[in-house]
């Protein structure tokens, strides 16, 4: 369900709205034209289309899609923040 100006929208109309809407707030003609032809290879031919090539044959798992290593050690962040003067 969509509301466009207060006004309540169901189905296919309120699809085409809220992608319209989305679709419209996207900077570059670049990025609109990309995500235009994804939604239309999608409706024509199907999500498996669109991603054919694009997913990796082994799905990530939890730890590599969380890219947790680029966060700091409890120890690494006790040497950075004892090492700064305390402000207050």
């Amino acid at each position: 369900m969509s509301k466009p100006l207060g006004i309540p929208l169901r189905g296919l109309l309120a699809r085409a709205v809220a992608r319209g809407y989305h679709w419209y707030a996207l900077r570059t003609n670049v990025a609109k034209t990309r995500v235009l032809t994804n939604w239309l290879l999608n409706a024509v031919a199907g999500d498996d289309f669109v991603r054919m090539g694009l997913r990796a044959s082994k799905l990530p798992t939890l730890r590599e899609f969380e890219q947790t290593d680029a966060y700091l050690t409890p120890d690494q962040l006790r040497a950075r923040t004892a090492s700064r003067p305390a402000t207050g």
